[in-house]
């Protein structure tokens, strides 16, 4: 038996692999777990972006009326009927139905050369 290895029947995992397989699930939970529970609030910004672009193309639409037709407009035309958003009264604040979160928002004013232009200073809630 001398030039011969001897066969060990091995069953399971032996410590070392169960803890570095422990240490990988750690890392990889360290780093999902926390994007995970950022999702809303990702989906929530991304939303009020959205409804600023649309603000933004509606700004634009009505401007490009006004230069042509000379068909005057104002803010609360540009915001109104805007689909599961609401803009203030004072156009300072842009509120989601589907979501808690909420963007300051800031409108300059068109003029002959170019239309208002609608933007979001910050995000609140």
């Amino acid at each position: 038996m001398t030039g011969r290895m001897r066969t060990v029947n091995r069953k399971g995992f032996t410590l070392l692999e169960i803890i570095a397989v422990l240490i990988i699930l750690g890392v990889l939970l360290a780093v999902a777990v926390p994007r995970y529970f950022s999702i809303p609030q990702d989906a929530a910004e991304t939303a009020l972006k959205t409804a600023v672009s649309e603000l933004n193309a509606r700004e634009n639409l009505a401007w490009a009326k006004w230069k042509a037709d000379k068909i005057d407009y104002t803010a609360g035309n540009i915001k109104s009927d805007l689909k599961g958003f609401a803009v203030d009264d004072d156009n300072k604040l842009l509120s989601s139905g589907s979501f808690n979160r909420q963007a300051v928002v800031s409108r300059t004013p068109p003029t002959d050369d170019k239309p208002g232009k609608w933007e979001i200073i910050e995000f609140i809630n």
